[in-house]
């Protein structure tokens, strides 16, 4: 284990160096994760001109978009292009032979990036909510430490939701475009384009029930305190469910995977 660690550890420190060397590409993904204050200009826009929702005012509208830029950099899984192009090239050759299973390759590597985004994403935030009017985050201790295990719970369940679909590109060469309709299906009831709240009454239930609003929407609601407590049970309880369903058929689909696996070049 003690090995396991160290090696996890050092694979974390590498992708962190290459993020940090690829400065162009990190500023191109730091920019974009600024689209949800594109949604909350949107939404600020609607509010001055038919007023807010029951229950939301302009400052809840910018508390939640502001982290959700955050959140986006979290939720957004780039695994599934990796696999796909180390499958195409033969490189996955190589990452077989190491001690080391693949997953946790590839795991490190996200890591290491998410690293260096939350770096230049979360003092970014901090400031922002001491300067802007109406973006508060009223925290207490328990509530703190109920938002660092949501956001664990919702990137560990999009990576390893994102392994499963990689694990397609063992049979088909479509792996990037089905993770793409399913992650965009997914993001109108992941909170990410509207607030959950506010969605139709008949989608709130799905909505409240499907893998995605771990990922987005419930880290949000707890953060801003609009969950009570048996709700915020129930969001760790949906989202456990969903982490435990996806590393089961993970842990199925690869032996059948690697069987089928074929490689030029690399």
């Amino acid at each position: 284990m003690g090995e396991f660690v160290r090696g996890y550890l050092g694979l974390v420190r590498a992708s962190t160096q290459v993020a940090i060397a690829y400065r162009g590409r990190m500023v191109v993904w730091f920019l974009t994760g600024f689209f949800p204050l594109l949604l909350m200009a949107v939404w600020l826009t609607v509010v001055a001109g038919s007023g807010p929702p029951r229950g939301w005012t302009t400052g809840d509208f910018i508390g939640y978009y502001a982290a959700a830029a955050v959140l986006w950099h979290l939720s957004g899984q780039h695994v599934v292009w990796e696999w796909d192009a180390d499958q195409r090239s033969g490189d996955l050759s190589v990452r077989l032979m190491r001690p080391m299973h693949p997953f946790h390759q590839y795991a490190a590597s996200d890591l290491g990036h998410r690293v260096v985004a939350l770096a230049m994403l979360v003092p970014v935030l901090a400031m922002a909510t001491l300067v802007t009017p109406g973006l508060q985050y009223h925290l207490t201790a328990v509530r703190a430490l109920a938002v660092a295990a949501a956001v664990l719970l919702g990137y560990l369940l999009s990576l390893v939701m994102a392994s499963v679909f990689a694990l397609v590109g063992f049979w088909t060469t479509q792996t990037s475009n089905l993770y793409m309709l399913w992650w965009g299906m997914g993001s109108f009831v992941s909170g990410w384009v509207a607030p959950l709240a506010l969605m139709p009454g008949w989608l709130r239930p799905a909505a409240g029930v499907l893998p995605f609003r771990t990922t987005m929407g419930f880290p949000i609601e707890v953060l801003t305190g609009r969950l009570a407590g048996t709700q915020v049970w129930f969001g760790f309880a949906v989202g456990l469910g969903w982490l435990g369903v996806f590393t089961v058929v993970y842990l199925a689909a690869w032996p059948h995977a690697v069987r089928r696996h074929q490689a030029v070049a690399g």
